[in-house]
């Protein structure tokens, strides 16, 4: 068995071969070629020290960098290429449920092996002497298994995101958990709260890309979907009785985000936070139909709090605010009424196109009968927008024919001048061809005289 390296890659192994110490690649990298899928870091073990690679790596092109150092890595650039090459080790006992509390180096390569997570992480290979597979990663490949290197339960004592990994590993893969590690993730999942929020963040972004299907009703079977998200306890047993609606509101918000395929994390967020809210607001009308009235808003103050508790940047919750600010807002393909939404979004055509994303999830999820109207408008306003950006027909505020100092000149001040801009600006939103200085100025008297 080969795999295509590259030169920096070959190079490396040159070095360590002429030297006299062992390398091999490992880890998910030996994964990802097994199952042809890109390469995005190269990996190696060897039975060399980091001080002997310091030492006999050092007249050559290569630069060192040793932040690992402590724990036997170093990370080598190349010619462009960055490898991170880590001494053999054992580790003992671990601190807080994730880390060794120390690291003891090894000369063998299977007991190397033996510390890691999965059986398709536990795997080497070195292109002279083939790929070393002491635990079976090979086979569990083929038959589309996640399973742990050795005891479940210990693995999973000993660093707790392995309990997060093994559920993404699933779901990016397409692969089963074994019966044992699948287990031991159930009765472990409370070791969570020693993770970090940052942690649990970024293992749970790449579940969301990964298109995975049931998402949310799977994590929450394996028990770990409150560690990730506390909040979901609000929509978890929450009914819709109304005829819009057949799922309750957990139900309905994992089946919207099965119809989120390709779609990007900001609205893959707006998509499992866009009902939150509705815990709050629930009411019935006198048929005994519910009503969730204002539920948009309170899910994105929601949202907005228990994405900064993840600790993801203003930019991204903004933008998530937004998308379930607008999730509900009600649109036909008019070109009047998409540019009164075009307005509210500073003209933003891409932003408008993602809330329509959103939607067509949102609507997804609903009674097919009651939601079918909605999913045609919707496409069509998809095409609309996509023509109406190509003719470049939206105006935006700053293109009004008069400003801030003819507002002044008026007798304009303060808040008044802001008023009266956002004033005109909806006024030449439904016709741009009113957006000449003498047609505003006869708005502004109108307006004069209205509030005389």
């Amino acid at each position: 068995m080969s795999f295509p390296l590259t030169k920096q890659v070959l190079w490396l192994f040159d070095q360590f071969q002429s030297n006299g110490y062992e390398l091999y690649l490992v880890g998910g990298c030996i994964r990802d070629m097994l199952l042809v899928r890109p390469i995005h870091d190269y990996d190696f073990s060897t039975n060399a020290t980091p001080d002997e690679m310091i030492y006999f790596l050092r007249d050559t092109p290569c630069k060192i960098i040793e932040t690992g150092k402590k724990h036997g890595t170093l990370t080598i650039l190349y010619q462009n290429e960055s490898m991170e090459v880590t001494t053999y080790r054992l580790e003992q006992t671990y601190v807080g449920h994730r880390r060794p509390d120390h690291v003891i180096f090894t000369k063998n390569l299977i007991h190397d092996l033996s510390r890691r997570d999965f059986t398709i992480n536990a795997m080497a290979y070195h292109p002279r002497y083939g790929l070393v597979d002491p635990f079976g990663g090979q086979k569990d490949l083929k038959d589309a298994i996640i399973r742990c290197v050795g005891d479940s339960e210990q693995r999973m004592e000993e660093d707790a995101l392995r309990i997060l990994r093994a559920l993404r590993f699933s779901f990016e893969l397409h692969f089963a958990l074994e019966a044992q590690c699948e287990q031991a993730i159930k009765k472990k999942a409370s070791l969570l709260t020693y993770i970090s929020k940052e942690r649990i963040r970024d293992e749970w972004n790449r579940m969301l890309l990964s298109d995975a299907k049931q998402l949310l009703r799977k994590l929450r079977n394996n028990g770990v979907l409150p560690y990730i998200i506390p909040q979901i306890t609000m929509i978890e047993s929450l009914t819709q009785e109304n005829p819009w609606h057949i799922y309750d509101v957990f139900t309905h918000t994992d089946v919207a985000l099965d119809h989120s395929e390709g779609m990007s994390l900001s609205e893959k967020l707006a998509i499992v936070f866009h009902d939150f809210g509705k815990a709050q607001c629930k009411s019935f009308d006198e048929n005994h139909n519910a009503h969730f009235f204002h539920h948009a808003q309170i899910s994105a103050e929601i949202a907005a709090a228990a994405l900064q508790e993840m600790k993801y940047s203003n930019k991204l919750i903004n933008r998530v605010v937004t998308l379930i600010t607008f999730h509900d807002y009600a649109l036909k393909p008019r070109v009047k009424l998409l540019r009164r939404f075009l307005a509210k979004l500073d003209t933003n055509y891409e932003l408008a196109q993602s809330i329509l994303r959103v939607q067509y999830a949102d609507d997804c999820a609903k009674v097919s009968t009651y939601a079918a109207e909605k999913l045609a408008n919707n496409s069509a306003c998809q095409r609309l927008l996509e023509d109406m950006e190509k003719e470049d027909q939206m105006l935006k505020r700053s293109d009004l024919a008069v400003n801030g100092y003819d507002l002044i000149a008026l007798g304009y001040q303060g808040k008044q001048i802001g008023e009266c801009l956002d004033r005109l600006y909806q006024f030449i939103v439904d016709d741009p061809s009113l957006n000449q200085k003498h047609e505003l100025l006869m708005k502004i008297d109108k307006m004069n005289d209205f509030r005389k």
